[in-house]
């Protein structure tokens, strides 16, 4: 397998076991009364973390199937809330896909960049 496969695997096992704790937390776990600081962490700070990590670190490494990280992942914070909370709503792009898309693409810059200064080639 190659490594860019390999790390692509890892990326997105990563998120994929992050959000899959954040799903168990949130439907199996006793989170009544403390709704707000459970959406707080969850939504608001891990999610956004993950998805801007992984997908900088997608973006440096021109990794397998990278561009379809956002989408993925952004899907799945859309589905998570409305699980958990059973209230849909657009805004939760902002938990995942939007963070993923900027990580990805300074990502991919950076990689652009390397790659230019490396071959000595100019635009």
């Amino acid at each position: 397998m190659k490594s860019s496969k390999k790390l692509s695997l890892v990326c997105y096992g990563i998120t994929a076991i992050v959000y899959l704790l954040i799903l168990i937390g949130g439907t199996l776990g006793s989170i009544t009364g403390q709704e707000m600081g459970f959406a707080v962490l969850t939504f608001y700070m891990i999610m956004p973390v993950v998805s801007f990590v992984n997908a900088l670190i997608l973006g440096l490494k021109n990794a397998y199937r990278k561009w379809l990280y956002p989408i993925v992942f952004g899907a799945l914070a859309f589905v998570i809330p409305w699980v958990i909370f059973g209230a849909p709503d657009i805004f939760c792009l902002f938990f995942s896909f939007i963070p993923a898309e900027i990580g990805l693409g300074i990502g991919v810059l950076i990689y652009k960049a390397r790659t230019r200064k490396m071959t000595g080639k100019r635009k």
